[in-house]
């Protein structure tokens, strides 16, 4: 290692590079190639010949800047060295030594990535390097001690995983590893993995190699460079002043847009904007709640408009199944939440809440106790204005009146609950790698601002362009679901979306990114209105209710087949589709079209609106010399439906009609 720290700065784009200079093997050439891969990225031009000097290594790059190739490659390249000299020696043997590298990462659908990309880097050596996940939910932990006992040359998991490993005894890294990988340092640390990872460091070799990847240089990433990392090289990709200067990169390639609207507001415009294909390609919809994924996947069910829901309620085979069909093209709509995210910010701000609490005079107490007063008022306002109005069946009745929390004390506890039931090592707004996303739409807009930026970032990943749209609900909305949404967000501790929109607007100019209002006339969409109120109002919460359940107990089958049948025939997995509709709302038929009387008064952004057709001059009364119509009475036209009265005799010479009796 060297004694002083290398500390590199560069451009964000290297074409010059090549992976013929970084002294990699043959066969990681070949399927790199055959990975269409022709020049590293910026990242893997600079961190693959530190890492292969066998320096400790400190890098910062944003998403998409082809991170896990940068040390995966490198770790592959010492393996097949490793191999290659005990071969020489006569030791080698498929099962000799152990693990030689341990990478961790924070989510189980990031490990099963990582597992996948090393996979695809090792397509021509599979025989020479074995890789073992440790965090699928495939094959359980108390299972898994077989899979380690043959000594794999690389470990893939999570912090919580390996150390359950590590302290029973099933997993020994004391004398054979030699590179320890933490990937997304930053989201490993703030899922609450630090004290799992000193643990880990506990059971390892003193020497070792230590490499940290991140996309944000924390305080606590700082603090675990301390911990892990001698005489390291930092590299360091400024790629924001890069894109200022130069006007390229993620930042001017990533065109942000904002919709000031109610919460009713929204299904209009997510209908008209995914019915009428105004954003066209892969779009990725981000909700804050579980519920909130049911509801507009059934919303958008009643106009036919298939999409995926992604959530950690889902299992874990589900989910990555979901994101790779979602990559491979087979669904353009992806439902997700990033609940494990919001959480994780919401304990960081409560922290620095508590910690300005405590600095806060008498004063600014009574006047925020005075401010909560007058809101409580508003909210019993509320709740008179919401009893007289009808608010569905009696059960919905019933759920809501059972789902009102009376204390803050009941709100944690179903905070404890409901996050018993989730995976608590789930994350879909960072390390998850979705390709070709042209879009990102905060459906519900972000806690925080770190929140915001993780969404949006999913889109225009390495050189392709994409957008981003947000809708916020402003605090002068007075509409009925608009109140419940704030109270409900209050109950969560959560940030109305103006105060949230205002950092992520400071932020974002920051770093010389401007986020721009998404301008249409409004009017031209008020034709659809009624056809999203009748969507709308077939979506109960009972609807919801039974379509979670049914998602859950439909995916869990899955997984079981996912496990077993699946694993003997790949080509099957085509046939588990995960966009089938629900239907347990009742969906109405006319509204999988859209009229065309409505078509003529929607147009894209920058293009003229199509001119209805002239049907010229219509009077609204009706014109004097109009001729009378004959009509019948009903005696006259049973009379001319008997046969009796209008039979004619041909030998009465007039040829009247038979004389009544």
């Amino acid at each position: 290692m060297s004694s002083s720290k290398d500390t590199i700065q560069t451009d964000w784009v290297d074409n010059k590079a090549s992976f013929e200079t970084l002294e990699l093997d043959s066969r990681l050439l070949r399927a790199l190639a055959k990975l269409n891969f022709t020049h590293p990225t910026l990242v893997q031009a600079k961190a693959i010949p530190l890492i292969l000097q066998g320096k400790d290594v400190l890098a910062r790059a944003a998403t998409g800047s082809g991170k896990t190739a940068a040390y995966a490659l490198p770790v592959l390249e010492k393996v097949l060295r490793r191999k290659a000299q005990q071969e020489e020696e006569a030791t080698f043997s498929p099962s000799s030594g152990g693990a030689s590298a341990l990478i961790l990462v924070p989510t189980r659908e990031l490990a099963a990535q990582v597992t996948n990309q090393l996979g695809s880097l090792t397509f021509y050596c599979r025989k020479l390097i074995s890789v073992v996940n440790v965090a699928t939910s495939t094959v359980p932990a108390l299972l898994q001690g077989p899979l380690l006992a043959a000594n794999p040359d690389i470990i893939v998991g999570t912090p919580s995983r390996i150390v359950e490993h590590l302290s029973s005894g099933t997993l020994n890294l004391r004398t054979s590893l030699e590179t320890l990988v933490v990937d997304e340092a930053d989201l490993v640390l703030s899922f609450g993995y630090s004290e799992d990872v000193k643990s880990i460091l506990d059971y390892l070799p003193r020497i070792h190699q230590s490499l940290l990847m991140s996309a944000t240089l924390t305080q606590e990433v700082d603090g675990l460079k301390q911990l892990m990392l001698r005489n390291p090289a930092i590299l360091r990709l400024e790629e924001a002043e890069a894109q200022a200067e130069t006007g390229e990169g993620t930042g001017s390639q990533l065109s942000q847009y904002v919709v000031n609207c109610g919460e009713r507001e929204k299904f209009l415009f997510l209908y008209v904007i995914l019915k009428l294909q105004l954003i066209r390609g892969k779009i990725l919809i981000f909700v804050n709640g579980i519920d909130r994924c049911y509801r507009v996947k059934l919303f958008l069910e009643q106009f036919s408009i298939r999409s995926c829901v992604l959530n950690s309620e889902l299992p874990l085979n589900s989910r990555y199944h979901i994101v790779e069909e979602f990559n491979r093209g087979v669904y353009d709509y992806i439902i997700a939440t990033d609940e494990s995210d919001l959480q994780q910010e919401r304990d960081s701000e409560e922290k620095e809440e508590e910690e300005e609490e405590e600095s806060v005079e008498t004063n600014g107490v009574e006047e925020v106790a005075g401010e909560e007063e007058e809101e409580e008022e508003d909210d019993k306002e509320d709740d008179e204005t919401e009893s007289e109005e009808e608010d569905g069946t009696e059960e919905e009745q019933a759920d809501e009146a059972n789902s009102a929390p009376d204390s803050k004390s009941q709100v944690e506890k179903k905070k404890k609950k409901s996050h018993r039931k989730q995976d608590k090592e789930y994350g879909v707004s960072r390390g998850v790698d979705f390709v070709d996303v042209a879009a990102v739409v905060n459906f519900d807009f972000p806690a925080s601002a770190r929140s915001y930026t993780h969404r949006v970032g999913r889109s225009a990943r390495g050189h392709q362009k994409g957008m981003s749209l947000s809708f916020v609900v402003p605090k002068s909305e007075g509409d009925k679901e608009d109140r419940q949404m704030r109270k409900e967000k209050k109950l969560r501790g959560e940030e109305l979306d103006e105060v949230v929109y205002a950092r992520v607007l400071e932020e974002q100019a920051s770093r010389q990114r401007e986020i721009k209002p998404y301008t249409f006339d409004r009017k031209q969409v008020e034709g659809f209105q009624y056809r999203m109120e009748d969507a709308l109002r077939a979506v109960t919460r009972v609807s919801v209710r039974e379509a979670r359940i049914k998602e859950l107990k439909s995916e869990i089958l899955h997984s079981q087949r996912l496990k077993t049948h699946f694993e003997d025939r790949p080509g099957d997995l085509a046939f588990l589709r995960h966009d089938r509709a629900l239907h347990p709302a009742r969906v109405q038929a006319h509204m999988r079209n859209v009229p065309k009387y409505l078509m003529p008064k929607i147009t894209v952004a920058g293009q003229p609106a199509e001119k209805e057709r002239s049907i010229g001059f219509v009077p609204f009364t009706k014109s004097k010399n109009t001729r009378k119509r004959k009509t019948l009475s009903a005696a006259a036209k049973k009379k001319q439906r008997d046969p009796l009265r209008t039979f004619k005799a041909r030998g009465d010479g007039g040829g009247g009609k038979r004389p009544r009796t």
